[in-house]
């Protein structure tokens, strides 16, 4: 098992080279996109005809090649919730610096849920700060595989009143999204439509609000990034911007892309489980980003990965003749803690030293 992570990590470390361009074994080739497409999944939300599910499942299965990016609107919340949540994220993080420490993510055994600085043991760790919250535990699930499920570290009421009473209903209208999405991500396998249900119905999922303080851009060390190029960890994220420019993502040309703020969208990117699931079928694209915008910049993804205790194995419509599985299999929560922590340490995502010198620029 311990192989089976490494491989995965080297994988990620390795850049995101394997998705570019042609990929003989598929007998695909990507499209080097300058901006990204805009599905509409509410067939899925709302109860769409199966013609209007399949449709979207095409378009998901297009932006998943080419780059693993997209944004989605019809996911059924309204824009003046996502326009609160921001709001939110500004207030939390304009509380005292010594009491966001009392709940710091090293409270949490998983280190997965509560408040992490800027700063960390690489020198050049990103320029953000972040504070991670998780999902309720459900009634009756199991206890194995929760990850950090019920663990979160709610701020005082008396200091944030009215936070847990926003923020608790909208993990719960996120994964109810996100469990309509991995509807429409098998069907764009050509899976049956309930395929990865039982592995997202009591998911694992955090929630983090990102602050990035405004950076000038001639007084910035060159490798370093409000966050840092990297490929997400779990099967998918779902992520709400606020108003300011500054996300970009690696494209199958090796160019760099804007992903600005379109509001009431999310933007779904797919992370290195899914690529796993998909035998690379599904890019795991490069991201990052850098605010030179006059102000803060908060970003809010929902990280979305199967229960902890997944075996995540190339799936039967993802190989084949001439296109063997390209990894051994590997348990979702074990690979997960092993990046996670990894993370947590150096303050920035992991990324291999032979790739920082192509990046930075």
């Amino acid at each position: 098992m311990a192989d089976a992570i490494q491989e995965l990590i080297a994988a990620q470390e390795a850049g995101g080279e394997r998705f570019l361009r042609r990929d003989e074994k598929f007998g695909i080739e990507r499209s080097a996109l300058s901006e990204l497409p805009v599905i509409d999944i509410s067939p899925f939300v709302a109860g769409g005809s199966e013609a209007e599910r399949r449709r979207v499942g095409r378009e998901i299965r297009t932006a998943c090649i080419d780059i693993g990016f997209f944004y989605v609107k019809g996911h059924g919340i309204e824009a003046t919730e996502l326009d609160e949540l921001i709001a939110w994220g500004h207030k939390f993080f304009a509380l005292p610096l010594d009491y966001k420490m009392s709940i710091h993510r090293n409270n949490d055994p998983t280190q997965s849920n509560g408040y992490m600085p800027a700063g960390g043991t690489d020198k050049n760790a990103d320029l953000k700060e972040n504070f991670c919250l998780s999902r309720a535990v459900h009634p009756g699930e199991p206890a194995e595989g929760r990850f950090a499920a019920g663990r979160t570290q709610w701020p005082d009421p008396q200091r944030l009143p009215g936070f847990r009473e926003f923020i608790q209903p909208h993990i719960v209208k996120r994964m109810t999204a996100a469990q309509e999405l991995v509807k429409a991500f098998a069907l764009s396998l050509d899976l049956p439509e309930d395929y990865f249900d039982a592995a997202f119905r009591h998911p694992g999922c955090n929630l983090v609000y990102n602050h990035y303080p405004p950076l000038d851009p001639g007084r910035t060390n060159r490798s370093q990034w409000s966050i840092a190029p990297h490929a997400d960890y779990g099967a998918f994220t779902m992520l709400a911007q606020d108003s300011n420019s500054g996300l970009q993502v690696r494209n199958a040309a090796g160019a760099w892309i804007d992903v600005r703020p379109i509001p009431g969208t999310f933007v779904v990117n797919i992370g290195d489980t899914l690529a796993r699931w998909t035998n690379d079928l599904y890019a795991s694209s490069l991201h990052r980003a850098v605010n030179f915008n006059n102000g803060v910049r908060i970003s809010v993804p929902f990280f979305c990965f199967p229960n902890g205790r997944t075996l995540i194995e190339c799936l039967a419509t993802c190989q084949g003749p001439g296109n063997p599985p390209r990894y051994e299999p590997i348990v979702t929560e074990d690979y997960m803690l092993q990046m996670l922590r990894s993370y947590f340490r150096m303050g920035r995502p992991s990324i291999a030293p032979k790739n920082l010198e192509r990046l930075k620029t």
